[in-house]
């Protein structure tokens, strides 16, 4: 597939506590329509199903954010979802821990 990249970073497993908000910020390539994909792991590595991932819009200029929308992580702790992005805009990601965990 031409042009096509494919980011990702890690987050480790014992900065998601619970009653704490972990924010990751990142810019997008200049395509308009983006698939955002990861895994969520708990401190002891395995994967956190449960997990919160909030979706926020950020202009720098107008000194604005606006929440997308969230998604919650399955059994595997795995997320996913769709945005149309705007190369002039950043985006955040912020992910909660699971309020009951097994």
């Amino acid at each position: 597939m031409s042009g096509f990249r494919n980011n990702s970073f890690l987050i480790s497993g014992s900065k998601l506590l619970p009653w704490r908000e972990n924010h990751y910020n990142f810019k997008l390539c200049r395509k308009n329509h983006q698939i955002i994909k990861g895994t969520i792991y708990n401190q002891d590595q395995t994967p956190c199903a449960g997990a919160t991932v909030l979706v926020t819009q950020i202009d720098n200029e107008k000194q604005g954010r606006m929440l997308l929308g969230f998604v919650v992580t399955d059994k595997a702790g795995r997320y996913l979802f769709s945005l149309e992005a705007n190369p002039k805009m950043k985006y955040e990601l912020t992910v909660f821990a699971p309020i009951i965990s097994n």
